[in-house]
């Protein structure tokens, strides 16, 4: 007779690596992970009406010196992410369509 042949769930036994449960700190990660994109994506918003208003530049510089942190880094990063991000969602419109898209943005 097999230990587990799929009919009787009572003889299934989880076993942990190293006797641990990862439940607990996958969902930690999981927090941590959201925790993240919420700060980066404030960190977005700050940054880009910085960019409006013209002073992204001399701001973000200042900040990296004082932080000792490099934001010039994120920021180039991140707006290569969302370029590449919304290149995609472009891709997925008829040219007709793209035309249309950029006639409305550009009327703003």
């Amino acid at each position: 007779m097999p230990c587990y042949d799929g009919r009787d769930k009572e003889t299934v036994r989880t076993e942990y690596l190293n006797g641990v449960d990862p439940s607990p700190y996958e969902n930690k990660i999981i927090k941590l992970h959201d925790q993240v994109k919420q700060l980066e994506a404030g960190l977005c918003a700050l940054i880009t009406e910085l960019e409006k208003e013209g002073i992204a530049d001399r701001v973000i510089t200042q900040a990296s010196k004082s932080g000792l942190i490099d934001l010039v880094g994120f920021w180039d990063n991140h707006s290569k992410e969302d370029e590449t991000k919304l290149s995609k969602e472009l891709h997925k419109f008829s040219e007709h369509e793209q035309v249309i898209l950029k006639r409305l943005l550009n009327a703003r």
